[in-house]
């Protein structure tokens, strides 16, 4: 009966996922802020990661830096929000709103 089972893969990104993560730019637009995101896919070359990443990235146009985090795509299909790159894991949920919900203010507003 084992033998015709196919183990789902739940270590990818799903659409949704993907336009969620995109959906950030508009709320950082509103704050004046700028944003970036690059997915750190497992399957590309040179990447030695084992799970599916995303890189976002916000900032101001001021003298501050910019601040960076990594969303990851765990194989039990779970989320989980970490800073590199000490790679500290800030938060953990089934749902990536939930992860979404748990980033910093750092990313939406510029410490003073």
């Amino acid at each position: 009966m084992a033998d015709n089972l196919l183990k789902l893969d739940l270590s990818r990104f799903t659409r949704s996922d993907v336009s969620k993560i995109h959906g950030l730019q508009g709320k950082l637009r509103l704050m004046h802020r700028w944003f970036r995101c690059e997915r750190i896919d497992p399957e590309n070359p040179g990447n030695q990661g084992e799970i599916d990443t995303f890189a976002i990235y916000s900032g101001d146009r001021g003298p501050k830096q910019y601040v960076c985090y990594h969303i990851n795509r765990l194989a039990d299909g779970a989320y989980e929000l970490r800073r590199p790159p000490s790679e500290t894991p800030i938060a953990r949920g089934r749902a990536l709103d939930s992860v979404i919900a748990a980033l910093p203010d750092d990313f939406f507003y510029t410490p003073r």
